[in-house]
Formats: structure tokens, C-alpha cells, sequence
């Protein structure tokens, strides 16, 4: 027994100064009963706060449980402010004045500018009239706490727009909106927007609309406040009309110039090539044809200068260039093919890969074609493999609480761990909602289980994080073995039975367990 109390005193001389506290009676006290308490010692000392409650009134023992009671002058404070505190005509009176506050504070929340305040604080008012048990004051306190909680401003955030509006007081977000209405008269607003007007007529590509462009923006000059008026705006829409289509006919026109260019300078390379003895006076004539186009000035100036080059550079090397591809035309014949082939074969591998967007882990078609892949070999070569079904715990309350942008966060997180911890030969695949299932190829349930449960672990102890605010989150697992069971289907369908049964059982659970 004494080296027992000796090993108490070590033990707690050293968690002071691992927790850096100073070595007072106070603090040696409680670290030493709370060691004596581990190890299974009583030592009377330790018990002399419990012996004083017990000896206590059964009412003021339930007071003294509601706080943290660890030493003796913690325990006379407490007894003290009990003998110390009001009488009960003084408790009553003060629970009269605080109803009446709160039947004030209520009612100048019916003044305020909110709806739904104001019929929350009608309804409060009228519960406390008529009835005021704690569970109407429960009822109360848990409405207002929804309310608060849920409430949102982000609608005011369209008063920005106008220029700076105090939103922190409604009597002067009211001056602050007139003084921008007052500031803003109907004809400052015209002076303002008639040259925006002006500058956006302004004929993109089409040059013909010069003249009615000059017409109208002289008329808006001299008197902005015709944008008021129905017949220049009605002329206004005719012009956007008309330059559009004009815009249009321009773009048609040049882009047929520059296709037949195109189609002239294919015929000639293909000449070039079929032809047996090449010029380059051939190639001359293109960049001849090329130079007497004229486009106005504009951005397909920059199209004719780069075909120009283009000719040029044929030019210079027409004749190596020919032969090559004279001697080569099979061999470029038959890639062409398997490009073709290749093209098709990427169609379809990319219409076959599934990857689910937000996790990265594989879509349900996915895992459904990889549990085919191992059912065939567990018949053909009896590979046997293991199911995990694994779910988010409270995935609903999380999207409820939190918003689906940090439910969305959570799954792409837990898409990342599963993707991190599995084998290489493993597959991980999201099946629906909150839920992925894993396939373990060549492990039984018990090695299945300590894979589970591992994931389990670290997702429990994971930081999940939303805007600065932790999640705390925890998963249940579900397990099946193929060898099992009698067929594919079987084994996901008891997986899915286990996964039931342990977020029946209480959730955070891998199930079966094995020790």
C-alpha cells in the first residue's frame, strides 16, 4: 500500500509539471485524488466532498450537480450563495418583472419592419397571456432560436447596387435611400445614359450604318430625355435590327470569301502532291491568288496575312515535301486509318469511363462492371473477395444544418480518404447518395473488417471543415463475403443487412465485429 501511495504521489507531482501548473495544495489535491481514483486507492481525503454532499438536502444536492464542485472552498462558496440568496417573494417578484420585459421587448418587435418577427412576437405574446408553463416558454425560446438561427440578410445586399446604404439601422437606410432617389433625377439618369446609348450603336463590322448612327446620336445629344420617348426608342430598335442583319450579311460574305480561298489552296496541294514532277512555280501561283484578294480592314485582314504565309512557306518547300509524301502516301494512308480506329476506341472508352465528379471514387455502372469482373474470376478461378458498404451517419442533418455546399465538401472528403487508404487491387465506388461500397479482392471478413474499421477511425477523427466551423462526422460500415454466400447479389444484399444493423445499433460501427 505505501508504494502504492507513493507511486500516486510521483505520478502527480509529474502531470503538474507536465500540465505547468503551479504546486499549490490545491492543484496537488485534485491531480492526486483523481490518480488514487484510476489506480482504484481510496484515500479518506478524497472523499471528504462527496461524504459533505451526501449529508445535503436531497434538493440542494441537484443544485450542486449542476456545477463543478472539486474542493472543499468550491463546495462552501456554493453553500454560502445558497444561504445567501434571495427569499421567494423576491424570486417571484423578479420572474414578474422579467415576464413583463419580455412582453415589452416582444412588443417593440412587432413595430419592427419584419413579417415573420413580428408574427413570431404576436404569437409569443399571446402563449404568455394565456398560458405560461415552462413547456409554452420552451416552446417560445425554441421558435426564437430557429428564427435567429435561420435568419438571413443577404437581401439587402441588393441596396448596393444604388450606392452606400447604412443597413445596420432602418430609419437611416430609409434617409440614405431618398437621398440617392433625390439625387438621382430623371435627367441626370438621360445625361448618364444617353452616351452609354450612343456608344453601344456603334456598328460592330457592317461601315453602311454611319449615317443613321450620326442621325440619332445628334438627337440624343441635344436632348438625353428622348430615351423617354416611345418613338426613338421604337428607332433605336430598328437600327439594332438592321445592323444586325447588316452585321450578318458581312460575316456570311467574308467567311464564304475565305472558305472558297480554302478550298482553292486544298486542290492545289493535292495537285502538288499527285503530281509527279512538281514546280515551284505551282505553289507561286497560289501565293499569287492569295495576294490579289482584298479584304477591307478588319479582322480577317489577319486570316488573309497568315494563308499568305502559308504560300510562302509551300513555296520554299514544295519539292522535298512532295516526294516525301509521294513515297509515303501508304504509310500515311494506313495511319490515317488507325487514327480513325483509335478515335472510335476513345469515343467508346470515354462514354465507359464513370468517375463520379464529386468524389472521384467510381459511379454505380462502374462498380456494378468491376463486380462482375471479380464474380467471374471467384467462379473460373475461385478468388474469393469481401463487400464494404459504408454510410454517412446524419447526412440529412448535415445538409439541413450546414447547407448541401458543406455536405458536397464532406463527400468529396470522404471520396479522398477511401481513395487513399485502399489496396491498389481494391475498388472504390460512390453507390448512391451518401453511400460507396468497396471490393476487397483475396481478403476474408476479418482482414475486411480491420480495413473498415481503420476508415472508420480516421473519418471519426477527421477534420471535416466548413467556413471555419468543424463537422463533426462518423460513419457505419457494413461486410459480406462472398465465399459466403450463395451469388453476387446475395453478397451485396447482406453487406447492405449489416450496414442496417449497425445504424440501428447506434451508428459509428463496423458490423460484423471481430476482436
Amino acid at each position: 500500500m505505501a508504494t502504492t501511495i507513493n507511486e500516486i504521489i510521483k505520478e502527480s507531482i509529474e502531470a503538474l509539471r507536465r500540465d505547468n501548473l503551479n504546486l499549490t495544495p490545491d492543484n496537488y489535491r485534485s491531480h492526486f485524488c483523481e490518480i488514487a481514483k484510476k489506480k482504484g486507492v481510496i484515500v479518506e481525503d478524497c472523499q471528504k466532498i462527496e461524504k459533505f454532499t451526501k449529508k445535503l438536502d436531497e434538493k440542494i444536492q441537484q443544485d450542486l450537480g449542476k456545477f463543478s464542485v472539486n474542493t472543499i472552498d468550491e463546495l462552501l462558496s456554493f453553500l454560502i450563495a445558497k444561504v445567501n440568496r434571495l427569499n421567494e417573494s423576491d424570486s417571484s417578484k423578479i420572474i414578474n418583472s422579467l415576464i413583463i420585459l419580455t412582453k415589452r421587448v416582444l412588443q417593440a418587435t412587432t413595430l419592427l419592419h419584419d413579417k415573420e418577427a413580428r408574427e413570431l412576437a404576436n404569437d409569443s405574446l399571446a402563449r404568455l397571456d394565456f398560458s405560461q408553463n415552462l413547456k409554452s416558454i420552451d416552446t417560445i425560446k425554441d421558435k426564437w432560436f430557429n428564427f435567429v438561427t435561420s435568419y438571413d440578410d443577404d437581401f439587402l445586399k441588393q441596396l448596393d447596387l444604388y450606392g452606400h446604404i447604412n443597413k445596420d439601422d432602418l430609419k437611416k437606410m430609409v434617409k440614405d435611400i431618398i437621398k440617392i432617389i433625390k439625387k438621382e433625377d430623371e435627367s441626370s439618369a438621360y445625361k448618364a445614359l444617353a452616351p452609354l446609348v450612343i456608344a453601344s450603336l456603334a456598328p460592330s463590322i457592317a461601315s453602311s450604318m454611319n449615317d443613321d448612327l450620326a442621325s440619332i446620336s445628334d438627337k440624343l445629344r441635344k436632348d438625353p430625355a428622348l430615351l423617354s420617348s416611345v418613338g426613338v426608342q421604337n428607332e433605336i430598335k430598328h437600327f439594332i435590327k438592321k445592323r444586325m442583319d447588316l452585321d450578318n450579311e458581312e460575316v456570311k460574305s467574308k467567311i464564304s470569301s475565305l472558305d472558297k480561298l480554302l478550298d482553292e489552296i486544298n486542290k492545289r496541294i493535292f495537285a502538288l502532291i499527285d503530281s509527279s514532277d512538281i514546280s515551284s512555280k505551282q505553289v507561286g501561283v497560289i501565293k499569287k491568288d492569295l495576294q490579289e484578294i482584298n479584304f477591307s480592314k478588319d479582322s480577317f485582314e489577319l486570316i488573309h496575312t497568315k494563308l499568305v504565309n502559308i504560300a510562302t512557306s509551300l513555296e520554299d518547300e514544295t519539292k522535298s515535301l512532295s516526294s516525301k509524301m509521294k513515297k509515303n502516301q501508304d504509310t500515311i494512308k494506313t495511319l490515317h486509318t488507325r487514327v480513325k480506329r483509335l478515335e472510335r476506341a476513345l469515343t467508346i472508352a470515354k462514354k465507359e469511363v464513370k468517375e463520379d465528379f464529386l468524389t472521384h471514387a467510381a459511379t454505380k455502372r462502374a462498380l456494378e462492371q468491376e463486380l462482375k469482373r471479380v464474380e467471374e474470376a471467384y467462379k473460373r478461378y475461385k478468388t474469393d473477395y469481401s463487400l464494404c458498404f459504408l454510410d454517412i451517419d446524419h447526412f440529412k442533418m448535415v445538409n439541413d444544418t450546414y447547407g448541401h455546399e458543406a455536405g458536397d465538401v464532406i463527400l468529396a472528403s470522404i471520396g479522398k480518404i477511401l481513395n487513399k487508404y485502399i489496396r491498389e487491387s481494391d475498388f472504390v465506388g460512390r453507390y448512391g447518395g451518401e453511400e460507396f461500397l468497396v471490393i476487397l479482392p483475396s481478403i476474408d471478413i476479418k482482414q475486411a473488417f480491420y480495413f473498415s474499421n481503420k476508415i472508420r477511425e480516421i473519418i471519426e477523427s477527421y477534420k471535416f471543415l466548413y467556413k471555419n466551423e468543424r463537422i463533426k462526422i462518423t460513419v457505419s460500415c457494413g461486410l459480406s463475403q462472398r465465399s459466403r454466400q450463395k451469388s453476387s447479389k446475395d453478397t451485396v444484399e447482406a453487406a447492405d443487412k449489416m450496414l442496417y444493423k449497425a445504424k440501428e445499433s447506434g451508428r459509428n460501427k463496423v458490423l460484423p465485429t471481430f476482436s
